[in-house]
């Protein structure tokens, strides 16, 4: 059968039972397949195609979002999204990538650590204490590697929930700009794609080298200290919101200043203080 035959003969979806022509149904977007796509070259086709889009896309999406911070979200809400990989699937495979190569304990943390919380320890305890009434085998220790071995995966999948807080406060600052929340909800995955590849990923493997060349060359190590690692963590955050708040929202001086500090100081209450006492609810209620 010719090309122009199979697009001009009627078709009968086989997904959605919608009549078309063409090589695609118009409803559910079903594709019609013929004797080529059941042959062993279009399967390798395929897999070629896959390759390589998903190379292209995801090395063109990692380079803009380092060298253009803010472009990436502005082409895709204006529309321009086949050279980029999706901003949410972007996210989820990072998210994917650190629960294989889990290289930094990140924002998870053990149980005593949540019982000591400034905001929400008593409630924890409390909960702690109640856990173990109900429980009356169970002592702290085996309760502290439960929740250990519960926290260590779902804290990964809960950094999620950073997207929707963080772009709540985008679009209270900025919803003259951009009065859609969606827009606000790109720019807040952009934003955090970067923070976890920075926390979680480059600070980690940049560490590792810096240990191995002093313990190398030194015949020591020489630790590097926590407020130093977030002062340079923040101050690469602070430098990426600046840049990419000029251009994803046009801010300019002391607008674009203020915003800069108020979404440092509102990223750090979501992840350190919401994010971390949703994961030790989401733990708990696991537990049970």
């Amino acid at each position: 059968m010719s090309t122009h035959t199979a697009e001009t003969t009627p078709h009968t979806c086989k997904t959605c039972g919608n009549t078309f022509q063409g090589k695609y149904c118009n409803r559910c977007g079903e594709k019609v397949y013929d004797d080529h796509d059941k042959s062993l070259l279009h399967f390798f086709e395929e897999g070629f195609h896959f390759i390589t889009h998903f190379e292209g896309t995801f090395f063109i999406t990692l380079k803009t979002i380092f060298t253009q911070p803010g472009q990436l979200s502005a082409d895709y809400c204006d529309g321009q999204r086949r050279k980029y990989f999706k901003p949410v699937s972007f996210f989820l495979l990072l998210v994917v990538l650190y629960l294989i190569f889990p290289f930094f304990v990140g924002l998870n943390m053990p149980l005593s650590g949540h019982l000591y919380q400034p905001t929400y320890g008593t409630y924890a305890q409390e909960r702690v204490m109640h856990y173990l009434a109900e429980h009356p085998g169970m002592t702290n220790i085996q309760l502290t590697q439960l929740f250990a071995a519960k926290s260590e995966k779902t804290s990964k999948i809960l950094l999620f929930s950073i997207i929707p807080a963080c772009a709540l406060l985008f679009w209270l600052l900025n919803f003259r700009r951009r009065p859609y929340y969606f827009d606000h909800l790109i720019f807040a995955t952009e934003f955090n794609s970067a923070y976890l590849m920075v926390v979680f990923f480059i600070t980690p493997l940049l560490l590792t080298i810096f240990n191995y060349l002093s313990h190398t060359f030194f015949h020591q190590n020489w630790p590097l200290g926590e407020a130093f690692i977030a002062i340079c963590m923040y101050s690469f955050l602070a430098f990426f919101l600046a840049k990419a708040s000029k251009t994803f929202y046009e801010l300019h001086g002391l607008k674009r200043a203020l915003f800069m500090l108020v979404s440092l100081f509102w990223h750090a209450v979501v992840v350190y203080l919401f994010y971390k006492w949703l994961l030790f609810v989401t733990v708990f209620a696991l537990l049970h």
